[in-house]
């Protein structure tokens, strides 16, 4: 099933939606990270919430959402541009068999928050307590409150039990009230896909994007505004690491060249290992001690 992002309105409640399909990008992401089924589940459902969450941003904005849990799973971190580009990875990619249940691995009440940022500045932050013990739903309270937007979002994946671990459906569906928006009706809606038995129908089988919002059983047809193809897409790069290694204090890439003869940075992200050599390391350095970082 093709990855689609869709955004629109219901123009007669005001309200507007963005729904998609994320199975692939999920799909990337799990052996990037070597994530177990516990662990991939939850960054899945993470990475579909910030696609659907993309909808705030315009331009060169970027949200960064993190959801801080007292169980194995601790920090699950993600960010996404307004073109639907996500990446973003879990504290702990290995979860079983320490634990066996997704409630088990959340652990209790923690905390979430979201940044919108700018390529030179930091814009809204928002942190709210993460009591639903759901990734979803934590951070549609987030929104609702921190934000001050009514916000209903869901999500569900279909992951079949064989290795390797990959989603083939993972559907997600944010709704909120626009100003003026009717809020009687919204909160009727919101009841309807707040309820177990939708999350279910969604877990239930792959669904597409159109089919998400037929079941909403809003008495009008969705508009939709615009569609774009989500996707795991990461910025790291050599010359962005490198810059990082430039920057270093003299003293500790003497002390790479010395006793590791190198060195390979991870990207927390996507995964990617960037090596370097000693030579590459001596150079690094020279220009470092010559003020030319």
């Amino acid at each position: 099933m093709t990855d689609r992002l869709i955004r629109g309105i219901f123009p007669q409640h005001q309200f507007r939606f963005a729904v998609c399909q994320a199975a692939s990008l999920c799909e990337e992401a799990m052996p990037r990270h070597k994530a177990d089924l516990l662990s991939g589940w939850l960054l899945s459902e993470a990475l579909t919430c910030a696609a659907l969450t993309s909808i705030h941003l315009k331009d060169e904005e970027k949200l960064t959402l993190r959801w801080m849990y007292p169980g194995p799973v601790g920090t699950i971190l993600v960010d996404t541009t307004p073109r639907g580009e996500v990446r973003g990875f879990p504290q702990r990619l290995r979860l079983l068999p320490e634990t066996r249940t997704l409630s088990e691995a959340i652990g209790g009440d923690g905390r979430v928050t979201a940044t919108t940022s700018l390529p030179n500045r930091m814009g809204h932050t928002g942190i709210t307590p993460a009591m639903f013990r759901d990734v979803a739903r934590d951070l549609a309270f987030l929104f609702s409150l921190s934000f001050q937007v009514e916000t209903a979002l869901a999500v569900g994946l279909v992951v079949p039990p064989r290795e390797p671990i990959a989603p083939v459906s993972a559907v997600g569906l944010l709704l909120q009230p626009l100003p003026g928006g009717d809020l009687e009706a919204f909160d009727a809606v919101r009841q309807r896909i707040e309820r177990p038995a939708f999350r279910e129908w969604l877990e239930s089988a792959p669904r597409a994007p159109d089919e998400v919002l037929a079941r909403l059983d809003v008495p009008e047809a969705p508009h939709p505004t615009e569609e774009v193809q989500p996707a795991y897409v990461c910025f790291c790069s050599r010359d962005k690491v490198e810059a990082v290694l430039r920057m270093l204090d003299p003293v500790e890439l003497t002390d790479m060249i010395e006793k590791q003869g190198g060195a390979e940075v991870n990207c927390h992200f996507c995964a990617d290992a960037y090596v370097f050599s000693k030579v590459e390391l001596q150079g690094l350095l020279r220009q470092s001690q010559s003020g030319h970082a």
